[in-house]
């Protein structure tokens, strides 16, 4: 049985189940560490990523991770770096879909990340580390995935696919 009233408070906890917190939502923890935090198991019929599309602008393609965990850039200029912002502590992975335009010939750096402070973030890759080379073809598509296990400071890569039509 609930019995609800009208109630003003900054923390709310309802069992073990749900807490709010300075603006965070807790289920099964009374003391939430993210805007939503789940301590226990989840089983999720579907779901989905918001699509950033972010420019490249003097060789540089910015991936908030604030903004969402999938990215689609258009390569109408080659890149030289990308710069890594707002990745969470502990563990997160990201994916970038990379087009060239209809022209093509745009070289991508795809290991070549920095965070905000200019600092180079350095990227492992499978088979000994070595580095893949994206496709240059016109209308073409290449997808990369990177997992990080200690906020951003260095990236596992992996190649999704290359040369897609």
């Amino acid at each position: 049985m609930i019995i609800a009233g009208i109630v003003t408070t900054t923390d709310l906890i309802v069992g073990t189940a749900l807490t709010t917190n300075s603006g965070k939502v807790g289920f099964g923890t009374n003391s939430p560490r993210a805007d939503v935090d789940f301590e226990g198991s989840v089983k999720l019929k579907t779901y989905s990523e918001n699509v950033e599309t972010p420019d490249i602008a003097s060789g540089v393609v910015i991936i908030d991770l604030s903004l969402g965990q999938t990215f689609e850039v258009t390569l109408d200029e080659a890149v030289t770096r990308f710069t890594l912002l707002n990745p969470p502590t502990g563990s997160t992975a990201f994916s970038i879909k990379l087009t060239q335009d209809g022209t093509g010939g745009y070289g991508v750096g795809i290991d070549t990340f920095r965070d905000n402070g200019g600092t180079t973030i350095p990227v492992y890759w499978p088979g000994g580390g070595v580095v893949p080379i994206p496709t240059t073809t016109a209308s073409k598509t290449d997808i990369y995935s990177f997992k990080t296990f200690d906020g951003g400071s260095s990236l596992y890569g992996v190649v999704g696919g290359q040369n897609f039509a």
